[in-house]
């Protein structure tokens, strides 16, 4: 009993030293509020929402920023620390005072029930007193702010990742890993090659989907030289489930995307390619439903694309199809007998040149209309999908002309309100109604203090007519007095 009891003390004052490691003497945020059984929005971003607020990442910094520990070190970060404010955008908080972001650009932040969780450059140092920025270090914080955590440092700043609710799913020098939050990491595959990460956008605390977990292919050691593989996932609490084989027609599967689908199903697409005679033939590319218990629904197997327009495709949904990108064109394909797509019947997009696969933000509805909304340099665009226009599209229309960062983690629309990173000032998230094209943007985070008294310097050094254009455009948080000219 008493050697039960020593091992419990040692056991806590160890969590405390490691708790007093991470945040030193600095006040530990302790926020009040936050609704840990929300449904969350927009996860794997720069900005979501859960209950009545929205958590954040106040900027963009690089690495080259980082040239010393105390750039990173908790409680001395301001710009891309990580802050909680209501959805208007009023009473900013820090939640970590500590740098969340790394170079993989399709992740952001996540909130899963009570935690947030991010990714920050290591602050270690090598023998020789190296900064380890080019680590990546991995965390999970309350919503108060509280009891943050890292979970696990790992080798370089582009590794594949998915934060579940019950753990971290990683590949790390090819290894396929699964990391509960509570107990010992697990190799799933030595050799991870062909895997997709899918992007669990909303989570309803006790109803994830299929999509809170990682998908693999796999090549059985015993499959007798012929050439196939299995489509396999390893689920947030670290199961692994083979969801297709393609042992019995002898099929090679390579996973292409994992999409959330509105009835709470995901939409499995693969390519798939058929050996026979010697020969290897890909087909093109395909699809299948699963329930949240990872299980085929009774929806068919169904053909989204055949090899040659499968290159660059747009995810619909299941029913719908995929949007083709087939040289400056977009459509809905059909097929013919011979599963080859055609396009009679369809509705054909002639895109202008500026449109393509990866700058398209969003295609979404307004009143009757689709609209596609995509970036284009620094701008925001959009254009209707109108059948009553030349090629199908009308007019493009400028809806943020310039300032918007587009080569980090890819800006938020979240109803009507757009978030970005603004190149223009300092690299802060602005915010903007964009249902209105005068109404003004506003920061929505807190300045560092070099960055406030640039910004005071920039405006107050503008001509007539900068400034002018900086007033209509700018819904400015500083006192009149700090901007007047000297």
């Amino acid at each position: 009993m008493k050697k039960s009891i020593k091992f419990i003390l040692i056991t806590l004052l160890l969590a405390v030293v490691l708790t007093l490691s991470l945040v030193g003497c600095t006040k530990t945020p302790n926020l009040k509020g936050g609704d840990p059984t929300a449904t969350t929005y927009n996860n794997n971003s720069l900005v979501v929402s859960q209950g009545d607020y929205i958590y954040y990442v106040n900027g963009k910094i690089t690495l080259d920023d980082i040239a010393e520990k105390k750039d990173n070190k908790y409680g001395n970060v301001t710009k891309s620390a990580i802050y909680r404010a209501k959805k208007d955008g009023t009473e900013s908080e820090v939640l970590v005072p500590q740098v969340a972001m790394d170079s993989n650009n399709a992740n952001g932040i996540s909130v899963l029930g009570n935690y947030v969780y991010f990714t920050s450059p290591s602050t270690a140092k090598a023998k020789d007193g190296t900064l380890q920025k080019n680590n990546t270090d991995f965390y999970r914080v309350e919503l108060s702010g509280k009891k943050l955590k890292k979970l696990v440092t790992l080798e370089g700043n582009s590794n594949q990742y998915k934060f579940t609710d019950e753990g971290l799913i990683y590949v790390e020098n090819s290894k396929l890993t699964y990391l509960p939050y509570k107990g010992k990491s697990k190799v799933i595959l030595e050799s991870a090659g062909n895997t997709y990460f899918p992007i669990t956008s909303t989570y309803t605390p006790g109803k994830a989907d299929a999509s809170m977990a990682v998908y693999y292919t796999e090549t059985p050691e015993d499959n007798d030289g012929d050439p196939y593989n299995d489509i396999k996932c390893v689920t947030s609490t670290g199961e692994v489930k083979t969801i297709l084989s393609g042992k019995d027609s002898k099929i090679t599967y390579t996973i292409k995307s994992v999409e959330c689908e509105a009835d709470g199903a995901v939409a499995l697409y693969y390519e798939k390619s058929v050996y026979d005679k010697g020969d290897q033939t890909s087909e093109g590319l395909f699809g299948i439903k699963l329930n949240s218990n990872f299980e085929k629904t009774q929806d068919a197997e169904k053909q989204f694309a055949d090899s040659r327009t499968m290159g660059s495709v747009r995810y619909i949904d299941f029913a719908t199809g995929v949007y083709v990108f087939d040289g400056e064109e977009m459509y809905i394909p059909n097929f013919d007998s011979n599963g080859l797509v055609t396009k009679d019947g369809a509705v054909v997009y002639n895109l202008l040149t500026n449109i393509t696969q990866s700058s398209i933000l969003t295609i979404r509805k307004e009143g009757d209309t689709n609209y596609i909304y995509y970036t284009d340099s620094n701008a925001l665009m959009k254009v209707a999908m109108d059948e009553s226009y030349p090629n199908n599209l009308g007019m493009a229309e400028t809806v943020i002309k310039e300032n918007i960062v587009t080569d980090y983690v890819k800006p938020v629309l979240d109803g009507n309100t757009f978030y970005y990173i603004n190149s223009g000032y300092y690299n802060y998230i602005y915010k903007v109604d964009i249902s209105n094209k005068d109404n003004k943007h506003s920061i929505l985070g807190v300045r560092k203090d070099s960055d406030k008294a640039a910004y005071i310097k920039q405006v107050k050094e503008m001509n007539e007519e900068a400034r002018e254009k900086h007033d209509k455009l700018i819904a400015e948080d500083l006192p009149a007095e700090e901007l007047k000219k000297d």
